[in-house]
């Protein structure tokens, strides 16, 4: 049996960035990837937790991008 889905929130990302910032993610992902248009956004895991609508949620936060090769 699988383990259910981790919700995470994600945080920063690189100017005009548009995604969701609530996401499932396997339990014990520590790395997150997000494609926005033509780059992927990467994430990572902080150790921090936030609560969003009475949720705590573990956080992670913008650490770069690359873009997606032609």
């Amino acid at each position: 049996m699988t383990e259910p889905k981790a919700k995470i929130l994600l945080e920063g990302g690189a100017a005009g960035s548009e995604f969701a910032r609530l996401r499932a993610v396997d339990p014990g992902e520590n790395v997150v990837k997000v494609l926005t248009g033509n780059r992927y956004e990467h994430f990572r895991r902080t150790g921090r937790t936030a609560e969003h609508e009475g949720v705590p949620l573990d956080v992670f936060e913008w650490s770069g991008n690359t873009f997606v090769a032609e």
